[in-house]
C-alpha cells in the first residue's frame, strides 16, 4: 500500500507545527517568569521602603531626652515589616543626618528638634530563576533610605 502525497504532506505538517509550537512555548515560558521576576522584585522593594519608613516613624518621635525605643527595637520592627522575605547581607542603619545630602552625622537619638533622622535598609535580592542570561545581576544589591525630622527634644 502507498502512501499518497498528500498523506506525507499532512505529516510534514504536523511535524513543523510541534517544532513550532516547542519554540513558542519556550519564548513564551520565559516571558511570564521575567514578568513573575519583576513584579517580586517590584514587590521586595516597596516592602523595604516601607520598613525603613516605619522605622524612621519609631524613631523620630523620641531621641535622648524620651526614648521609647533602642536602636534594635527600630531595627526589629523594620526587620519584622519585611515579613520575612529572603533578602541575604540585610542591614538596618539609624542615623542622624546631614538634610542636605543624607550623610551621617552623628547618634540618631542625638538629634535636635527638627534633625534629619535616616533609616537606611540594604540587602540582596536573589531572583528566583537560577540564571537569568546576565539580565540581573545575581544576587542585585538593594537599599531602601528614609529621611524624616525628628519630632522630639
Amino acid at each position: 500500500m502507498r502512501v499518497s502525497g498528500i498523506q506525507q504532506a499532512r505529516r510534514r505538517r504536523r511535524g513543523a507545527a510541534v517544532v513550532e509550537t516547542a519554540v513558542v512555548l519556550n519564548v513564551l515560558l520565559l516571558m511570564v517568569l521575567g514578568i513573575f521576576e519583576y513584579g517580586r522584585l517590584v514587590m521586595i522593594r516597596q516592602l523595604m521602603l516601607n520598613a525603613a519608613r516605619e522605622g524612621a516613624r519609631i524613631a523620630v518621635v523620641g531621641t535622648a531626652s524620651n526614648p521609647p525605643a533602642t536602636t534594635s527595637q527600630i531595627q526589629a520592627a523594620a526587620t519584622a515589616y519585611l515579613v520575612g522575605q529572603p533578602l541575604s547581607s540585610l542591614a538596618v542603619s539609624v542615623y542622624q543626618a546631614d538634610p542636605a545630602t543624607g550623610n551621617s552625622i552623628g547618634a540618631w537619638d542625638q538629634t535636635p528638634y527638627g534633625g534629619a533622622l535616616v533609616v537606611k535598609i540594604s540587602g540582596n535580592y536573589k531572583p528566583v530563576i537560577a540564571s537569568t542570561f546576565g539580565i540581573v545581576p545575581n544576587p542585585m544589591p538593594l537599599q531602601a533610605v528614609v529621611m524624616m525630622l525628628s519630632e522630639a527634644n
